[in-house]
């Protein structure tokens, strides 16, 4: 008896609603080359930087060059935001 309990307990745990409806409201990663400003700081490297820490975006790497590009994956809606950051010294 104890047995079963624990495993309906189990069962219903790992039935969350609410785990289920994060996981579809979640958008797929595209990779984008994002490329910054001629700025000093760079407030589009800033931005990628403050987004990987919140863990929007994914796997970025910060290339040497000048204004730096960066590679990352993230949902569209961040890859459009970072696109359309202001920038000076533009190379888009």
């Amino acid at each position: 008896m104890r047995i079963a309990f624990i495993v309906a307990l189990m069962l219903s745990a790992s039935c969350n609603p609410g785990d289920k409806q994060a996981a579809t409201d979640q958008e797929p990663y595209e990779s984008a080359l994002i490329v910054g400003s001629a700025q000093s700081p760079d407030p589009v490297l800033a931005r990628v930087m403050e987004l990987e820490k919140s863990g929007v975006v994914k796997d970025v790497v910060v290339q040497e060059s000048f204004p730096v590009q960066i590679r990352l994956r993230a949902p569209k809606k961040v890859i459009e935001e970072l696109q359309r950051m202001p920038r000076t010294g533009e190379l888009r």
